[in-house]
């Protein structure tokens, strides 16, 4: 008989372990838990800007047992779903952190607050790190924009960080350089100040109160090695391209293909800018120009097409 084999969550990682579900069905018998689509992060500041029609990727070959993880008794093996509980013999989780609620979260990442985003003509944004920044040169494109953030782009040098600032206010972006302490604001207010954990996660023994999930250098949950975690719910890893690399290594374990830890690496990031630019970085290194607006545009459609 096939171990039980749970997915849960549509992130990034879980999207690369279900590109290979026909072989991982051959080892195991697999439930998913989650829904049927999601909008691909990378990619919807491009649907803000009009140049992709959708974001929204779907999940392959697969019908969900349920929609939401309610909690995870890892000692029993089960997770509580809004239709029961449901055993497994081996886990992955791919459910993702959430925004930290300063107005309106940006993640999790749906088409209905895309709709949103669209149809209001002011957006105040509260955060300077890239999702906040490469959300503002997009929707400045066609809304009145207010950015709130103590620093622009602080993991980029500070003569890129002047020029990306300077960039913002020319294109009629607002820049208040300070944290948003008030209620008060103008139009829709979203939240791209980063990720915390979320509650069940702590309820459920994985985690310590407002803290990620610990893993071993395998991905696996530090104390119960039937668990995998990936992308953002993770303490090691981000989300973005540590989601995707992560889904690949843990569908490598699944197939036996690898007894090698995982290796971090360093992660290249585009955010589009101005109309036909963008800035690309790796680590300190930052480019801003036409090829990495095309190189974007490239990556993310290819992505979008083949999830769709």
């Amino acid at each position: 008989m096939k171990p039980t084999l749970v997915l849960a969550g549509l992130g990034h990682g879980q999207l690369e372990i279900l590109d290979r579900i026909e072989e991982i069905r051959e080892h195991y018998e697999v439930l998913f838990i989650g829904k049927c689509q999601t909008v691909y992060t990378g990619a919807f500041p491009q649907v803000i800007a009009g140049l992709m029609n959708s974001a929204t990727v779907r999940l392959p070959q697969l019908e969900p047992a349920a929609e939401r993880i309610l909690a995870i008794d890892p000692h029993l093996q089960t997770v509580q779903t809004e239709k029961g509980p449901f055993h497994y013999d081996r886990l992955v989780l791919a459910t993702g952190a959430v925004s930290r609620g300063i107005g309106t979260p940006l993640k999790p990442m749906s088409q209905a607050l895309l709709d949103r985003i669209d149809s209001s003509s002011q957006v105040t944004i509260v955060g300077g790190g890239k999702a906040g920044v490469e959300l503002a040169f997009t929707c400045v494109r066609t809304k009145k924009v207010t950015l709130y953030a103590k620093r622009v782009l602080p993991d980029v040098s500070t003569r890129r960080q002047k020029q990306m600032e300077r960039l913002l206010v020319r294109s009629g972006v607002v820049v208040i350089k300070q944290r948003k302490n008030d209620e008060s604001s103008e139009g829709l207010v979203l939240d791209a100040t980063g990720v915390v954990p979320v509650n069940w996660w702590s309820e459920s023994g994985l985690a310590n109160p407002d803290q990620f999930i610990e893993t071993d250098e395998y991905l696996r949950h530090y104390q119960f090695p039937n668990i995998y975690v990936t992308g953002d719910m993770a303490s090691a890893l981000n989300g973005g391209v540590d989601a995707v690399r992560s889904g690949r290594y843990v569908a490598e374990r699944l197939l036996g293909e690898t007894t090698r830890p995982f290796r971090k690496r360093q992660s290249m990031n585009i955010l589009l800018t101005t109309t036909g630019h963008a800035l690309l970085t790796f680590g300190r290194f930052s480019w801003h120009g036409r090829l990495p607006y095309y190189l974007k545009r490239f990556i993310d459609s290819r992505y979008v097409r083949h999830y769709s």
